[in-house]
């Protein structure tokens, strides 16, 4: 600073005394509130002072320890508090508010589902809180290391449900309830390390929280607890073997049946209340019964909260089910078919997956290399986001290698079939009447073709999609995606602090400062319109086509904005992306983004309009651009999530990640 002031002087010829110009740099240094804050006696010197200084001036919700036997405790967050603090934000409570008003004829979210209309506390006419659960395992040190399930971690975070799913999505809607170390979870069970967070939800059911900003008393519970199926059935007391005759947590169907009979079919009975507590109760009064029919203990929500139901509140994960799951494994099959007709070679497949041209998110997700030993271990490995992309790119990667009809490929794509159904984030009868017989016809030729490979457990749980659907609305509100990113932060913390005293309190005291520090912004909902790089334009420098689309969406305008990438809702949009616009004879209608216009704080598409075909063999789109150039706004695309074309062989082509819903 006092080089800055002496060169600044020089440069208009002021000479000031060198001792002058120190002075002045210790005046401006004591006048800054931060520097002065940090030296000896300051506000922020010392430790305790800051947390002091944090607790006064943020809204800090301390974790409570709970010890649960010698050496052994864990930290719980009190949800109610937490809760307050939520519906201290305006904008929270409106879009519970206008979420308990919509009124839908599709299932687009867990409110049209009959699990959710049918609940006793939430069908009734007060404006009720539902929340989501999520319980799961985490190693914060390296998994593979020698320290190994040493620091292993069980956590139990929560969501407001009645939010959208956009707000739900973000890590700082994500709130930490419990953090206990993973062993005393198994020792001392899940009743006593839930117990603190059940007797304040057993109190936000019969009591309920007045919330000052309502001007009422408003009552909730837990909709769904939200886990990998280990995770489910752990809570739930369900059989946590997988290898065991009953492994369903939603049909009495034996895993010997599962390879011949059909959920569709009513091969298997659904379970009922009546039959669930008969089986706990024949496990309580017998010993030497580990289990009846997959029940071995009663569920510790259940048993405390009056509004949940063990067979109502652990929904599927489309993550491990699908994309850790089923996808990996008949990748791995066909894959392995194709090398043995001698298709290509795995070195050609390897060459081709690592040269392929991927672009934005596919580039973030690309997949990795197939290992050698791929058919042995029956499974191409990578993560979730990996094995999606595959599944999707790999018509454009090897699909003019295959012959048309290939039974093997069959396979595959009646797969990719049921995962664009699947993820889908809006339905209706017709679409889950169609997944209904894709996962029927793509059972029919996985048995064809793979005779001698049993169906695992997760093919049985996905002929329950269709009807879980109806239950609990879209699938993908309800996986773990999003929560399994909140276990970064934590092995942030233990990366950057490095010290394991008192590791569950460290990391729940510094997962709370966070919390507050960003929770104190009075706006809980990011701004839906965000840009960095936007140009003021008059209209008529524009070119002839755009400048008529302009006028037809914004008439009158002679000024805007344009650019050439925006991030609205969440979604980040960048010319040269395909978007779903409208429909003509039951298919989507495509238009190539060519600029992104602002007008009055309103975004608009301008889009080159595109013909598409489809092309069976490669379950894609060949595009063309000869339509006309149009403004869409945001309203109008029938999906929100932009779609990326490659070119092959000479052509413009596309795939879709997930079935585009036309009304």
């Amino acid at each position: 600073m006092k080089d800055i002031l002496q060169s600044c002087l020089k440069r208009h010829h002021c000479e000031i005394d060198d001792a002058i110009v120190s002075e002045m740099v210790n005046d401006i240094c004591d006048a800054n509130p931060f520097t002065s804050a940090l030296r000896n006696g300051g506000p922020l010197s010392s430790t305790f002072k800051r947390r002091k200084y944090f607790n006064e001036h943020f809204s800090v919700i301390e974790p409570i320890e709970y010890v649960l036997g010698r050496g052994s405790s864990f930290q719980y967050v009190p949800i109610l508090k937490s809760l307050l603090q939520v519906f201290s934000k305006k904008d929270i409570q409106d879009l519970i508010l206008r979420e308990a008003e919509a009124q839908r004829t599709v299932y687009k979210s867990f409110h049209d589902g009959t699990f959710y209309k049918t609940n006793e506390l939430f069908s009734g006419s007060d404006l009720t809180i539902a929340l989501n659960l999520y319980v799961d395992d985490f190693e914060i040190c390296n998994p593979l290391g020698t320290s190994r399930k040493k620091h292993k971690i069980t956590a139990v975070y929560w969501v407001l449900a009645d939010v959208p799913s956009l707000l739900r999505s973000e890590l700082n809607s994500i709130f930490l309830a419990i953090l206990c170390k993973a062993e005393d979870v198994k020792r001392f069970g899940y009743s006593a390390v839930l117990e603190p967070l059940l007797k304040d939800l057993v109190y936000l059911e019969e009591e309920g929280l007045y919330v000052p900003a309502l001007g009422r008393i408003v009552k909730g519970t837990v909709f769904s607890v939200v886990a990998d199926n280990l995770g489910a059935h752990s809570m739930g007391g369900f059989v946590e073997s997988f290898s065991s005759s009953h492994v369903c947590r939603f049909c009495l169907g034996e895993k010997s049946q599962f390879q011949d009979g059909e959920v569709r079919t009513g091969a298997f009975p659904p379970r009922t209340k009546e039959q669930h507590t008969l089986h706990i109760q024949a496990v309580q009064e017998n010993d030497s019964l580990k289990h009846v029919c997959g029940v071995k203990r009663q569920c510790a929500l259940t048993a405390k909260l009056k509004y949940f139901d063990v067979l109502s509140g652990y929904p599927p994960d489309v993550l491990h089910d699908l994309f850790e799951g089923i996808v990996p494994l008949e990748i791995a099959l066909c894959l392995r078919v194709f090398i043995q007709n001698k298709y290509f070679t795995l070195e050609e497949l390897n060459k081709c997956i690592k040269e392929f041209p991927y672009k934005w998110s596919d580039k973030t997700n690309a997949p990795q290399p197939v290992s050698v030993n791929f058919a042995t271990r029956k499974s191409v490995g990578g993560n979730a986001h990996e094995n999606w992309t595959l599944l999707r790119l790999l018509p454009l990667i090897v699909g003019l290698k295959i012959p048309e009809g290939d039974p093997a490929w069959e396979v595959l794509l009646v797969l990719r079939d049921i995962v664009e159904l699947v993820v889908n984030q809006i339905h209706t009868e017709q679409t889950i009447c169609f997944l209904d017989s894709k996962i029927s016809e793509h059972k029919h030729r996985f048995r064809m073709v793979f005779p001698e490979q049993h169906l695992i457990p997760k093919h049985h749980f996905l002929e329950h999609y269709p009807e879980l659907i109806r239950a609990y609305g879209p699938l993908v509100s309800l996986w773990t995606m999003r929560f399994e990113a909140k276990h970064s932060f934590f092995k942030r913390v233990v990366r950057h602090t490095r010290s394991f005293r008192n590791i569950l309190l460290s990391l729940a005291m510094k997962h709370q400062l966070s919390l507050a520090y960003n929770q104190h912004d009075s706006r809980a909902v990011r701004p839906l319109l965000q840009a960095t790089t936007l140009s003021t334009v008059d209209v008529s420098v524009l070119r002839g086509d755009i400048q008529e689309a302009l006028q037809a969406k914004f008439p009158g305008e002679t000024c805007v904005q344009i650019g050439k990438s925006v991030c609205y809702r969440g979604t980040k949009y960048t010319s040269g992306m395909i978007l779903a616009n409208g429909s003509t004879g039951g298919l989507p209608d495509f238009g190539e983004l060519i600029q992104i216009v602002v007008v009055k704080g309103s975004v608009g598409f301008i889009v080159k309009g595109l013909t598409a075909w489809s092309v069976e063999h490669l379950r894609s789109y060949v595009l063309e651009k000869n339509g006309p150039v149009k403004v869409i706004e945001p309203a109008e695309l029938s999906d929100m999530f932009p779609l990326i074309s490659y070119i092959f062989g000479g052509r413009s082509i596309m795939t879709l990640k997930r079935s585009i819903y036309v009304p």
